[in-house]
């Protein structure tokens, strides 16, 4: 059953698709390209099924609207079904002209980048658009349960769209009693009868809420959305999927298995854990395979993901859970909602997830495992399943949950670096990096999926603003990564200092890209949120050479919630300069109000100003 029924596109989502975040600042009503009216009726069926009756009308109001309806597609699964019972269009000022059946085709889907998916799909393509017309079109589909689901969930999203929206009227009814819960959904009446079974959502007025020229960073985590379900209960919801994945654990393991955890057997626990994610990224690769029949949740049996060679993110969990539970360690699967965006659990249904992992204690600590990743670090937790809520699947049958923290700050980029100019301002580089964590990622897929050379010249690239004769020292990276990862470079620079009016400037503009980026959400008004990646910590120790300076010594001080920002800077006895800088990211997010408060305003100014005292008038020696 689809995720986000109502987009124009109306792709559906599988039981484990995750959603895409909107980005965000609002466009004029007068801009909507597209004006919108939308009516449909579900019924929950007792055998979990669900029935539903749409009709979905469209008037251009924009040339680029028609763009937006030039093809409609709705994919579902081959188990469901979809009828196109009416669609007509309307041209300004004309009676309504049924759409001719050339022009609805019906076929198998694509199959997914990763997957063998068998889904149908239906098109519609409405002839001579132009602004003005009107579409119109109803469908009548019927959704499978999914298997061992017990219990209905619904997600009806509304997220910002370039579609004005005239009307909307939802109205569900079911066997049982629905539980509902919401957020942000002010906009809309909800009523329910009295004995829970029959809901009606409609729109109060009509609205226009798109946004438009955020930051390529920003999304929104909160938008209006209703959720409908049987129960608000894990173990109603789950419990049929923690006894199915008990039944596979307990099976016997596979001989390759079996033999990988006997290859780790008397290691220490971390380094048997490190052992079995290399085996299954040696072994396995991300394939989901849906042929046979809508697996849902449930994944294959241990004999058939080692028969295959392959599985999604259910099948190599629950192979990793068995090889761990085989070696000694607690191993339980989990279910989570992958992304840099983590809805928050309204409703603990079926579509409430989109990913599997494991939960495993190891030497008294959690570890949280996603073996679909190209890299593993021992004992930390990749960006995108942290600061978010877990359904872990006990060994017990029972179903929990718990909460992934946030990784806090550690050293993940470390820069050594001198630079000695010559007296045409170029200068000769040496520097040292140490990566950890997400650049260190970064890295180690960087060379897996592109190969080394393209990497390097990645990081030559980085290392100057106009670079040559670059000459790189680093060992090969791993799947399993280490604590920290050492790259020496030497090149020169050809353009390592700004000439302007017959004299040369040394800046370090990188640094205060941040900042000026969050200036420009200030005075620019924008609305979104901004991920910002993990927490981190940045650190500099820079030497210049080569050339004089009468800049003296500078330092920096800066506390807030966000971020700390420290600077030592001093003239050195050869002329040249010396500065360490440091700069601590405490958190992966900042909201709107955070962004725009006079504490975080008074942030930007002190970090602007701290950064430009690392700008330098530099005089060249004629010698160098």
């Amino acid at each position: 059953m689809p995720r986000h029924p109502f987009s124009p596109s109306f792709l559906a989502a599988s039981v484990f698709c995750a959603a895409t975040p909107a980005l965000a600042a609002l466009q004029p009503i007068a801009e909507a390209p597209l004006a919108g009216e939308t009516e449909f009726r579900c019924q929950f069926n007792a055998d979990n099924s669900t029935d539903c009756v749409s009709t979905y009308s469209f008037t251009i109001l924009k040339p680029s609207g028609r763009e937006m309806l030039s093809r409609i597609d709705r994919s579902y699964a081959e188990t469901d079904s979809l009828i196109v019972e009416k669609a007509e269009l309307t041209q300004p000022g004309e009676k309504p002209v049924p759409l001719d059946q050339s022009q609805i085709d019906t076929r198998t889907a694509p199959n997914p980048d990763q997957g063998f998916l068998r889904e149908r799909q239906t098109s519609l393509a409405f002839p001579n658009l132009r602004v003005g017309t009107r579409i119109s079109y109803t469908l009548r589909e019927h959704f499978t349960a999914k298997p061992l689901s017990t219990q209905f969930h619904y997600v009806l999203s509304r997220p910002p769209m370039p579609v004005r929206d005239d009307r909307f009227v939802a109205e569900f009814k079911a066997e049982r009693p629905i539980f509902v819960r919401s957020e942000l959904m002010d906009a809309y009446r909800i009523e329910q009868s009295a004995d829970r079974k029959t809901l009606k959502v409609s729109l109060k007025k009509p609205q226009y809420t798109n946004y438009i020229n955020e930051a390529g960073n920003a999304y929104l985590r909160h938008t209006p959305r209703l959720e409908l379900g049987s129960s608000l209960d894990l173990q109603d919801n789950f419990g049929p999927f923690a006894a199915r994945y008990n039944e596979i654990l307990a099976a016997e393991l596979p001989r390759g298995a079996a033999a990988a955890v006997a290859a780790v057997k008397g290691k220490p626990a971390r380094e048997q854990v490190a052992g079995l994610m290399q085996y299954i990224n040696d072994t396995y690769r991300y394939l989901g395979d849906w042929r046979a029949s809508e697996r849902g949740y449930v994944p294959f049996s241990l004999a058939e993901i080692e028969r295959n060679g392959y599985g999604d993110c259910k099948d190599l969990a629950i192979l990793l859970g068995a090889m761990l539970k085989a070696a000694g360690i607690k191993a339980e699967p989990t279910l989570v909602s992958r992304g840099d965006v983590a809805w928050d659990l309204l409703v603990p249904g079926l579509y409430a997830p989109n990913h599997a992992i494991v939960r495993a204690e190891v030497d008294g600590s959690t570890w949280w495992l996603d073996p679909t990743n190209p890299v593993f670090a021992p004992g930390r937790t990749m960006p995108d399943i942290q600061q978010r809520w877990a359904l872990v699947l006990g060994a017990d049958g029972k179903v929990r949950r718990d909460e992934i923290p946030l990784e806090a700050p550690s050293d993940t980029l470390r820069v050594t670096r001198s630079e000695h100019y010559t007296h045409d301002g170029e200068a000769r580089v040496e520097s040292r990096v140490e990566l950890s964590n997400a650049p260190l990622m970064q890295l180690s897929v960087a060379d897996r999926q592109r190969g080394r050379t393209s990497t390097d010249q990645d990081l030559c690239r980085n290392f100057a603003k106009e670079g040559s004769d670059c000459v790189l020292e680093r060992d090969d990276s791993q799947f399993v990564l280490p604590p920290s990862y050492s790259i020496s470079a030497r090149l020169t620079d050809r353009r390592a200092l700004d000439r302007l009016g017959g004299k040369y400037f040394y800046n370090r503009q990188d640094l205060a890209s941040q900042w000026d980026a969050f200036a420009k959400y200030r005075s620019e008004g924008q609305l979104a949120e901004l991920y910002l990646g993990e927490p981190q910590i940045t650190s500099y120790d820079i030497s210049l050479s080569g050339g004089k300076t009468d800049e003296p010594a500078h330092s920096c001080e800066i506390r807030s919630p966000w971020f700390d920002i420290d600077l030592q800077a001093e003239p050195a006895k050869d002329g040249g300069y010396h500065y360490r800088y440091r700069e601590v990211q405490k958190t992966s997010w900042l909201n709107h109000d955070e962004i725009n408060s006079a504490e975080f305003g008074k942030l930007i100014e002190q970090s602007r100003g701290c950064v430009e005292q690392l700008r330098l008038v530099v005089r060249l020696d004629e010698r160098s």
